[in-house]
């Protein structure tokens, strides 16, 4: 699949932030969907016993912001296993942006944004950045800032 190639991104740029949690043997996902930096679009949750990259791929895609979300971005660190960005990015046919804590940067395959190295797939490093400039705020990405909110008061209900 050819990569994406965003000479412009709008202000309304639709992205996903996903975050998940691992309950007993299945894993609880949650999305929020951004419309730029300010505002939500809508919340998708998912419950399921497959692997994370295609429990996540499942929930996209069958949500009816599937059409409308450019981009998923994800956060290695709110992650309870590891998930392959170009798997995802092939099930989905959205570029997948992957915030890790790799210390070494390998430029083909990664880049850092804001202290922060960044694994892109389906996406060239420049249109990722005029992503990451859209709709990056001071807090970070607010869309898994939100995910992560949710999730957790989520797992705090389950564990009542």
């Amino acid at each position: 699949m050819k990569q994406v190639h965003i000479s412009q991104v709008k202000p309304e740029f639709r992205s996903i932030g996903v975050t998940a949690h691992r309950i007993n043997e299945k894993l609880l996902i949650v999305g929020v969907v951004y419309r730029g930096k300010d505002i939500i679009d809508g919340v998708v949750s998912q419950v399921t016993s497959v692997g994370l990259g295609d429990g996540i791929a499942d929930m996209l895609c069958e949500s009816k912001h599937h059409g409308q979300v450019r981009i998923i971005i994800l956060d290695e660190a709110m992650l309870p296993e590891p998930v392959s960005v170009e798997n995802l990015w092939e099930e989905t046919e959205k570029p997948v942006l992957l915030f890790s804590k790799s210390m070494e940067v390998d430029p083909k395959y990664l880049f850092e944004y804001k202290e922060r190295v960044v694994r892109a797939a389906g996406i060239d490093e420049d249109s990722a950045r005029r992503v990451l400039d859209r709709i990056y705020c001071e807090s970070g990405i607010e869309a898994i800032r939100m995910s992560d909110i949710i999730l957790r008061n989520i797992v705090r209900l389950h564990n009542v």
